[in-house]
Protein backbone atom coordinates (compact mmCIF):
# COMPACT_ATOMS: atom_id res chain seq x y z
CA UNK A 1 0.00 0.00 0.00
CA UNK A 2 1.32 3.47 -0.49
CA UNK A 3 2.30 6.17 1.96
CA UNK A 4 -0.52 8.32 0.79
CA UNK A 5 -3.22 5.76 0.33
CA UNK A 6 -1.76 4.79 3.79
CA UNK A 7 -1.99 8.67 5.35
CA UNK A 8 -6.01 9.01 3.61
CA UNK A 9 -6.95 6.09 5.02
CA UNK A 10 -5.78 7.08 8.70
CA UNK A 11 -7.15 10.36 8.18
CA UNK A 12 -10.72 8.61 7.18
CA UNK A 13 -10.72 6.47 9.85
CA UNK A 14 -9.58 8.76 12.63
CA UNK A 15 -13.08 10.84 11.99
CA UNK A 16 -14.69 8.22 14.40
CA UNK A 17 -12.54 9.51 17.02
CA UNK A 18 -12.60 13.04 16.22
CA UNK A 19 -15.15 14.35 18.76
CA UNK A 20 -14.05 12.40 21.92
CA UNK A 21 -16.73 12.79 24.35
CA UNK A 22 -15.34 14.75 28.08
CA UNK A 23 -16.14 12.55 30.99
CA UNK A 24 -16.72 13.20 34.50
CA UNK A 25 -17.91 11.49 37.45
CA UNK A 26 -21.19 13.25 38.93
CA UNK A 27 -21.90 15.70 40.37
CA UNK A 28 -19.81 18.31 38.19
CA UNK A 29 -20.70 21.55 36.28
CA UNK A 30 -19.40 22.71 32.65
CA UNK A 31 -19.31 25.68 30.74
CA UNK A 32 -19.62 25.23 26.67
CA UNK A 33 -19.21 28.30 24.43
CA UNK A 34 -18.93 28.33 20.61
CA UNK A 35 -16.67 30.91 18.99
CA UNK A 36 -16.77 32.52 15.44
CA UNK A 37 -13.92 32.30 14.11
CA UNK A 38 -11.58 35.29 13.10
CA UNK A 39 -9.29 33.93 11.34
CA UNK A 40 -7.57 30.61 9.80
CA UNK A 41 -8.63 27.72 12.06
CA UNK A 42 -4.79 27.08 13.02
CA UNK A 43 -4.70 30.13 14.56
CA UNK A 44 -6.78 28.89 17.03
CA UNK A 45 -4.87 25.64 17.66
CA UNK A 46 -1.63 27.69 17.68
CA UNK A 47 -3.53 30.15 20.45
CA UNK A 48 -4.62 27.20 22.10
CA UNK A 49 -1.34 25.11 21.96
CA UNK A 50 0.66 28.06 23.52
CA UNK A 51 -1.77 28.26 26.45
CA UNK A 52 -1.13 24.00 27.28
CA UNK A 53 2.45 24.67 27.02
CA UNK A 54 2.60 28.13 29.63
CA UNK A 55 0.54 25.57 31.58
CA UNK A 56 2.52 22.31 31.20
CA UNK A 57 0.22 20.31 29.49
CA UNK A 58 1.10 18.58 25.89
CA UNK A 59 -0.25 20.46 23.32
CA UNK A 60 -2.40 19.69 20.30
CA UNK A 61 -0.93 18.21 17.04
CA UNK A 62 -0.43 20.10 14.10
CA UNK A 63 -3.69 19.28 11.61
CA UNK A 64 -5.75 18.35 14.98
CA UNK A 65 -9.20 19.84 15.44
CA UNK A 66 -9.75 18.72 19.19
CA UNK A 67 -7.70 18.30 22.32
CA UNK A 68 -8.69 17.40 25.69
CA UNK A 69 -6.70 18.68 28.59
CA UNK A 70 -6.53 19.80 32.24
CA UNK A 71 -5.88 23.47 32.76
CA UNK A 72 -6.24 25.14 35.94
CA UNK A 73 -9.35 22.86 38.21
CA UNK A 74 -11.18 22.41 35.01
CA UNK A 75 -10.86 19.74 32.46
CA UNK A 76 -10.97 21.79 29.00
CA UNK A 77 -11.61 20.29 25.43
CA UNK A 78 -11.57 22.89 22.38
CA UNK A 79 -12.77 21.71 19.23
CA UNK A 80 -12.15 23.72 15.82
CA UNK A 81 -15.56 23.18 13.48
CA UNK A 82 -15.74 24.54 9.85
CA UNK A 83 -16.57 28.16 10.58
CA UNK A 84 -16.36 28.67 14.63
CA UNK A 85 -14.18 27.36 17.34
CA UNK A 86 -15.87 25.87 20.65
CA UNK A 87 -14.18 25.07 24.38
CA UNK A 88 -16.26 23.15 27.01
CA UNK A 89 -15.25 23.64 30.69
CA UNK A 90 -15.90 21.07 33.46
CA UNK A 91 -15.35 21.14 37.02
CA UNK A 92 -16.16 18.25 39.94
CA UNK A 93 -18.96 20.08 42.11
CA UNK A 94 -21.82 21.88 41.99
CA UNK A 95 -21.65 25.39 42.75
CA UNK A 96 -23.57 26.57 45.71
CA UNK A 97 -25.82 28.21 44.79
CA UNK A 98 -26.20 26.56 41.20
CA UNK A 99 -24.67 28.60 38.73
CA UNK A 100 -23.13 31.35 40.95
CA UNK A 101 -19.38 29.68 40.14
CA UNK A 102 -19.36 28.87 36.32
CA UNK A 103 -16.66 26.36 35.54
CA UNK A 104 -14.85 28.36 33.17
CA UNK A 105 -14.51 31.00 35.85
CA UNK A 106 -11.98 28.33 37.40
CA UNK A 107 -10.07 28.19 33.89
CA UNK A 108 -6.61 29.78 32.98
CA UNK A 109 -7.72 33.37 32.74
CA UNK A 110 -6.60 33.64 29.12
CA UNK A 111 -8.48 31.22 27.93
CA UNK A 112 -11.32 33.80 28.38
CA UNK A 113 -9.67 36.24 25.56
CA UNK A 114 -8.06 32.81 23.72
CA UNK A 115 -10.74 33.06 20.58
CA UNK A 116 -11.56 36.18 20.50
CA UNK A 117 -15.12 38.35 21.91
CA UNK A 118 -17.61 37.01 19.39
CA UNK A 119 -19.18 34.47 21.24
CA UNK A 120 -22.08 32.87 19.39
CA UNK A 121 -23.55 30.33 22.20
CA UNK A 122 -23.29 30.28 25.51
CA UNK A 123 -24.40 26.89 28.04
CA UNK A 124 -23.64 26.68 31.75
CA UNK A 125 -25.15 23.03 33.05
CA UNK A 126 -24.90 21.67 36.20
CA UNK A 127 -24.84 17.90 36.68
CA UNK A 128 -26.54 16.99 39.88
CA UNK A 129 -26.57 13.50 41.63
CA UNK A 130 -29.77 12.80 43.25
CA UNK A 131 -32.26 10.08 43.22
CA UNK A 132 -35.64 11.05 41.49
CA UNK A 133 -37.36 11.14 45.02
CA UNK A 134 -34.21 13.59 46.39
CA UNK A 135 -35.24 16.42 43.35
CA UNK A 136 -35.93 20.09 44.96
CA UNK A 137 -38.04 21.73 41.90
CA UNK A 138 -38.09 24.72 43.70
CA UNK A 139 -34.38 24.67 43.93
CA UNK A 140 -34.09 23.88 40.18
CA UNK A 141 -36.62 26.34 39.44
CA UNK A 142 -34.85 29.31 40.91
CA UNK A 143 -31.16 28.44 39.43
CA UNK A 144 -33.03 28.81 35.90
CA UNK A 145 -34.70 31.85 36.65
CA UNK A 146 -38.20 31.07 35.84
CA UNK A 147 -41.50 29.03 36.97
CA UNK A 148 -42.35 27.88 33.73
CA UNK A 149 -39.72 24.54 33.06
CA UNK A 150 -39.12 22.19 30.25
CA UNK A 151 -37.68 18.94 30.31
CA UNK A 152 -38.56 15.88 32.55
CA UNK A 153 -37.20 11.96 32.00
CA UNK A 154 -34.65 11.01 29.87
CA UNK A 155 -32.23 8.76 29.12
CA UNK A 156 -34.98 5.83 30.01
CA UNK A 157 -35.90 7.12 33.32
CA UNK A 158 -31.99 7.22 34.47
CA UNK A 159 -31.65 10.94 34.23
CA UNK A 160 -33.49 13.98 34.24
CA UNK A 161 -33.19 17.51 32.19
CA UNK A 162 -34.23 20.70 32.70
CA UNK A 163 -34.26 24.45 31.23
CA UNK A 164 -36.04 27.77 31.21
CA UNK A 165 -34.18 28.75 27.79
CA UNK A 166 -33.61 31.87 29.08
CA UNK A 167 -30.31 34.11 28.96
CA UNK A 168 -28.82 35.06 32.04
CA UNK A 169 -26.53 38.04 32.95
CA UNK A 170 -23.66 37.31 30.58
CA UNK A 171 -26.20 35.66 27.79
CA UNK A 172 -25.62 31.96 28.53
CA UNK A 173 -28.71 29.45 28.68
CA UNK A 174 -28.72 27.82 32.07
CA UNK A 175 -29.31 23.43 32.03
CA UNK A 176 -29.73 21.14 34.70
CA UNK A 177 -29.05 17.46 34.43
CA UNK A 178 -29.72 15.40 37.07
CA UNK A 179 -28.09 11.67 37.15
CA UNK A 180 -30.04 9.17 38.99
CA UNK A 181 -28.70 5.62 38.05
CA UNK A 182 -26.57 6.26 34.81
CA UNK A 183 -23.80 3.94 34.45
CA UNK A 184 -19.99 4.77 34.35
CA UNK A 185 -19.30 7.24 30.92
CA UNK A 186 -23.41 7.98 30.02
CA UNK A 187 -23.40 10.81 31.74
CA UNK A 188 -20.86 12.43 29.43
CA UNK A 189 -22.28 11.54 26.74
CA UNK A 190 -25.58 13.01 27.48
CA UNK A 191 -23.93 15.98 28.43
CA UNK A 192 -22.53 16.00 25.19
CA UNK A 193 -26.13 15.62 23.31
CA UNK A 194 -27.57 18.22 25.13
CA UNK A 195 -24.48 20.64 24.71
CA UNK A 196 -24.95 19.70 20.51
CA UNK A 197 -28.79 20.44 20.40
CA UNK A 198 -28.43 23.67 22.11
CA UNK A 199 -25.40 25.09 20.21
CA UNK A 200 -26.63 23.56 16.69
CA UNK A 201 -29.87 24.65 17.05
CA UNK A 202 -28.62 28.46 17.81
CA UNK A 203 -26.60 28.13 14.54
CA UNK A 204 -29.57 26.94 12.46
CA UNK A 205 -31.20 29.77 13.63
CA UNK A 206 -28.68 31.95 11.94
CA UNK A 207 -30.35 31.59 8.55
CA UNK A 208 -33.41 32.85 10.02
CA UNK A 209 -32.54 36.22 9.59
CA UNK A 210 -31.12 35.51 6.24
CA UNK A 211 -34.27 33.87 5.36
CA UNK A 212 -36.34 36.60 5.69
CA UNK A 213 -34.03 39.57 4.43
CA UNK A 214 -34.04 37.36 1.14
CA UNK A 215 -37.82 37.17 1.46
CA UNK A 216 -38.17 40.54 1.25
CA UNK A 217 -35.41 40.61 -1.75
CA UNK A 218 -37.73 38.21 -3.67
CA UNK A 219 -41.00 40.04 -3.08
CA UNK A 220 -39.41 43.30 -4.28
CA UNK A 221 -38.10 41.70 -7.17
CA UNK A 222 -41.57 39.32 -8.31
CA UNK A 223 -43.35 42.43 -8.01
CA UNK A 224 -40.81 44.28 -10.97
CA UNK A 225 -41.40 40.72 -13.03
CA UNK A 226 -45.26 41.02 -12.86
CA UNK A 227 -45.61 44.49 -15.06
CA UNK A 228 -42.91 42.58 -17.88
CA UNK A 229 -44.69 39.44 -17.89
CA UNK A 230 -48.27 41.50 -18.14
CA UNK A 231 -46.36 43.55 -21.16
CA UNK A 232 -45.07 40.74 -22.73
CA UNK A 233 -48.76 38.99 -22.37
CA UNK A 234 -50.65 41.80 -23.99
CA UNK A 235 -47.76 41.87 -27.13
CA UNK A 236 -47.97 45.77 -27.58
CA UNK A 237 -46.02 46.95 -30.38
CA UNK A 238 -44.77 50.02 -27.91
CA UNK A 239 -43.19 47.51 -25.68
CA UNK A 240 -39.00 48.51 -25.74
CA UNK A 241 -37.74 44.81 -26.03
CA UNK A 242 -33.80 46.06 -25.97
CA UNK A 243 -34.92 47.63 -22.62
CA UNK A 244 -37.40 44.83 -21.40
CA UNK A 245 -34.25 42.36 -22.00
CA UNK A 246 -31.69 44.44 -20.32
CA UNK A 247 -33.89 44.44 -17.47
CA UNK A 248 -34.42 40.61 -17.39
CA UNK A 249 -30.80 40.03 -17.45
CA UNK A 250 -30.30 42.31 -14.54
CA UNK A 251 -32.88 40.22 -12.81
CA UNK A 252 -31.54 37.11 -13.55
CA UNK A 253 -28.07 38.33 -12.08
CA UNK A 254 -29.47 39.42 -8.88
CA UNK A 255 -31.47 36.32 -8.61
CA UNK A 256 -28.24 34.26 -9.45
CA UNK A 257 -26.22 36.71 -6.35
CA UNK A 258 -29.19 35.54 -3.91
CA UNK A 259 -28.60 31.84 -4.32
CA UNK A 260 -24.98 32.42 -4.25
CA UNK A 261 -24.95 34.04 -0.62
CA UNK A 262 -27.65 31.99 0.81
CA UNK A 263 -27.06 28.84 -0.56
CA UNK A 264 -24.28 27.87 1.84
CA UNK A 265 -25.96 29.00 4.90
CA UNK A 266 -29.01 27.83 3.70
CA UNK A 267 -27.40 24.33 3.27
CA UNK A 268 -25.24 24.48 6.97
CA UNK A 269 -29.10 25.44 8.81
CA UNK A 270 -30.00 22.16 7.22
CA UNK A 271 -27.77 20.21 8.43
CA UNK A 272 -27.21 21.74 11.88
CA UNK A 273 -31.12 21.40 12.15
CA UNK A 274 -30.90 17.55 10.79
CA UNK A 275 -27.81 17.33 13.74
CA UNK A 276 -30.45 18.97 16.19
CA UNK A 277 -33.29 16.24 15.99
CA UNK A 278 -30.86 13.65 15.96
CA UNK A 279 -29.34 14.74 19.32
CA UNK A 280 -32.64 15.28 20.68
CA UNK A 281 -34.17 11.24 19.33
CA UNK A 282 -31.33 10.29 20.98
CA UNK A 283 -31.95 11.91 24.20
CA UNK A 284 -35.23 9.39 24.60
CA UNK A 285 -37.20 11.54 26.62
CA UNK A 286 -40.18 10.15 28.84
CA UNK A 287 -43.74 11.58 27.94
CA UNK A 288 -45.28 13.99 31.06
CA UNK A 289 -48.37 15.38 30.64
CA UNK A 290 -47.99 17.59 33.42
CA UNK A 291 -44.66 19.00 32.07
CA UNK A 292 -43.47 20.27 28.31
CA UNK A 293 -41.06 18.25 27.26
CA UNK A 294 -37.57 19.56 26.91
CA UNK A 295 -37.43 18.53 22.50
CA UNK A 296 -40.66 19.78 22.28
CA UNK A 297 -39.76 24.07 23.19
CA UNK A 298 -36.77 23.31 20.68
CA UNK A 299 -38.37 21.76 18.09
CA UNK A 300 -41.25 24.12 18.27
CA UNK A 301 -39.35 27.44 16.85
CA UNK A 302 -36.30 25.57 14.85
CA UNK A 303 -39.18 23.17 12.67
CA UNK A 304 -40.63 26.77 11.37
CA UNK A 305 -37.53 28.80 10.71
CA UNK A 306 -35.88 25.51 8.75
CA UNK A 307 -39.25 26.20 6.91
CA UNK A 308 -38.84 29.57 6.08
CA UNK A 309 -35.44 28.75 4.90
CA UNK A 310 -36.46 26.38 2.57
CA UNK A 311 -38.97 28.57 1.48
CA UNK A 312 -36.90 31.35 0.48
CA UNK A 313 -34.30 28.63 -1.13
CA UNK A 314 -37.50 27.12 -3.29
CA UNK A 315 -38.71 30.71 -3.92
CA UNK A 316 -34.93 31.36 -5.60
CA UNK A 317 -35.39 28.88 -7.71
CA UNK A 318 -39.26 29.48 -9.02
CA UNK A 319 -38.03 33.24 -9.62
CA UNK A 320 -35.02 32.27 -11.52
CA UNK A 321 -37.17 29.75 -13.91
CA UNK A 322 -39.56 32.47 -14.26
CA UNK A 323 -37.23 34.89 -15.04
CA UNK A 324 -35.24 32.18 -17.53
CA UNK A 325 -39.10 31.49 -19.15
CA UNK A 326 -39.55 35.29 -19.36
CA UNK A 327 -36.02 35.69 -21.20
CA UNK A 328 -36.89 32.91 -23.82
CA UNK A 329 -40.24 33.98 -24.38
CA UNK A 330 -39.15 37.22 -25.54
CA UNK A 331 -36.32 36.08 -27.06
CA UNK A 332 -38.84 34.05 -29.25
CA UNK A 333 -40.82 37.07 -29.72
CA UNK A 334 -38.17 39.51 -30.88
CA UNK A 335 -37.12 36.17 -33.30
CA UNK A 336 -40.26 36.19 -34.52
CA UNK A 337 -40.80 39.66 -35.24
CA UNK A 338 -37.09 39.71 -36.87
CA UNK A 339 -38.16 37.11 -39.38
CA UNK A 340 -41.23 38.66 -39.73
CA UNK A 341 -39.22 41.85 -40.46
CA UNK A 342 -36.57 39.69 -42.67
CA UNK A 343 -39.46 38.31 -45.04
CA UNK A 344 -40.81 42.15 -45.49
CA UNK A 345 -37.55 43.07 -46.68
CA UNK A 346 -37.25 39.78 -49.06
CA UNK A 347 -40.48 40.45 -50.69
CA UNK A 348 -39.58 44.04 -51.30
CA UNK A 349 -36.45 43.21 -52.75
CA UNK A 350 -38.47 40.68 -54.61
CA UNK A 351 -40.76 43.28 -56.09
CA UNK A 352 -37.87 45.58 -56.69
CA UNK A 353 -35.85 43.31 -58.75
CA UNK A 354 -39.21 42.50 -60.72
CA UNK A 355 -39.59 45.90 -61.69
CA UNK A 356 -35.66 46.03 -62.65
CA UNK A 357 -36.49 43.12 -65.21
CA UNK A 358 -39.44 44.71 -66.57
CA UNK A 359 -37.88 48.11 -66.85
CA UNK A 360 -34.54 46.24 -68.68
CA UNK A 361 -36.88 44.58 -70.86
CA UNK A 362 -38.50 47.89 -71.52
CA UNK A 363 -34.94 49.53 -72.24
CA UNK A 364 -33.97 46.74 -74.42
CA UNK A 365 -36.91 47.69 -76.95
CA UNK A 366 -36.01 50.97 -76.85
CA UNK A 367 -32.73 50.30 -77.27
CA UNK A 368 -32.89 48.48 -80.26
CA UNK A 369 -35.32 50.89 -82.06
CA UNK A 370 -32.31 53.30 -81.14
CA UNK A 371 -29.73 50.84 -82.38
CA UNK A 372 -31.70 50.25 -85.39
CA UNK A 373 -32.16 53.92 -86.58
CA UNK A 374 -28.43 55.08 -85.92
CA UNK A 375 -28.02 51.69 -88.51
CA UNK A 376 -29.57 52.83 -90.92
CA UNK A 377 -28.87 56.25 -90.59
CA UNK A 378 -25.30 55.32 -90.67
CA UNK A 379 -26.30 52.96 -94.08
CA UNK A 380 -28.28 55.63 -95.61
CA UNK A 381 -24.98 57.78 -95.00
CA UNK A 382 -23.01 55.28 -97.30
CA UNK A 383 -25.36 54.76 -99.73
CA UNK A 384 -25.97 58.80 -100.75
CA UNK A 385 -22.14 58.67 -100.66
CA UNK A 386 -22.36 55.61 -103.80
CA UNK A 387 -25.11 57.46 -105.29
CA UNK A 388 -22.81 60.62 -105.85
CA UNK A 389 -19.64 57.97 -107.30
CA UNK A 390 -22.30 57.41 -109.86
CA UNK A 391 -23.99 53.74 -108.14
CA UNK A 392 -27.19 53.09 -109.70
CA UNK A 393 -29.09 52.43 -105.92
CA UNK A 394 -31.30 54.64 -104.61
CA UNK A 395 -30.57 56.00 -101.04
CA UNK A 396 -33.86 55.91 -99.61
CA UNK A 397 -35.37 53.06 -101.83
CA UNK A 398 -32.33 51.03 -100.46
CA UNK A 399 -32.77 51.88 -97.00
CA UNK A 400 -36.19 51.40 -96.59
CA UNK A 401 -36.10 47.46 -97.93
CA UNK A 402 -33.43 47.23 -95.47
CA UNK A 403 -34.95 48.69 -92.59
CA UNK A 404 -36.91 45.26 -91.51
CA UNK A 405 -33.31 43.47 -92.00
CA UNK A 406 -31.38 46.00 -89.54
CA UNK A 407 -34.56 45.55 -86.82
CA UNK A 408 -34.43 41.73 -87.04
CA UNK A 409 -30.79 41.59 -87.03
CA UNK A 410 -30.25 44.12 -84.07
CA UNK A 411 -32.91 42.04 -82.18
CA UNK A 412 -31.18 38.71 -82.45
CA UNK A 413 -27.85 40.72 -81.22
CA UNK A 414 -29.19 42.01 -78.62
CA UNK A 415 -30.73 38.54 -77.36
CA UNK A 416 -27.96 37.44 -78.07
CA UNK A 417 -25.52 39.05 -75.37
CA UNK A 418 -28.48 38.67 -72.50
CA UNK A 419 -28.34 35.22 -73.01
CA UNK A 420 -24.41 35.23 -72.70
CA UNK A 421 -24.65 37.47 -69.81
CA UNK A 422 -26.70 35.37 -68.19
CA UNK A 423 -24.69 32.38 -68.34
CA UNK A 424 -21.82 34.05 -67.01
CA UNK A 425 -23.45 34.96 -63.91
CA UNK A 426 -24.81 31.54 -63.78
Amino acid sequence: MSTDALFMRTQLNNEWHARPTAQMASPFRCSHQVFQRQGPSSHARENFARLCQSHGQASPVDGSRHHQTTLGSALVKWEGHTDADSVTCLVPGNAAPLFSEPAFGLAPKPLRSLFGEKLFCGIKVEVLKQTVGDMDMAVIRGSLGADNLYGGPVADGKASLWSSFLLDAEGFSRIVIVDHELPPGAIGRLLQRVIEADSYRMQAMSALPLARETMANLSALEAELEPLMESLAADRDTVDHDAMLNRLSMMAAQTEHLAAATSYRFGAAKAYSSIVEQRLEELREELVLTQPRYSVFLLRSLQPAMRTCLAAERRIDQLAQRVSRATSLLNSMVGVRQTQQTNRMIESMSRNAEMQVRLQEAVEGFSIFVISYYSLGLINYMLTAAKALGSPLDPKITTGIMTPLVLVSVWVFVHWVRRRITQKSD
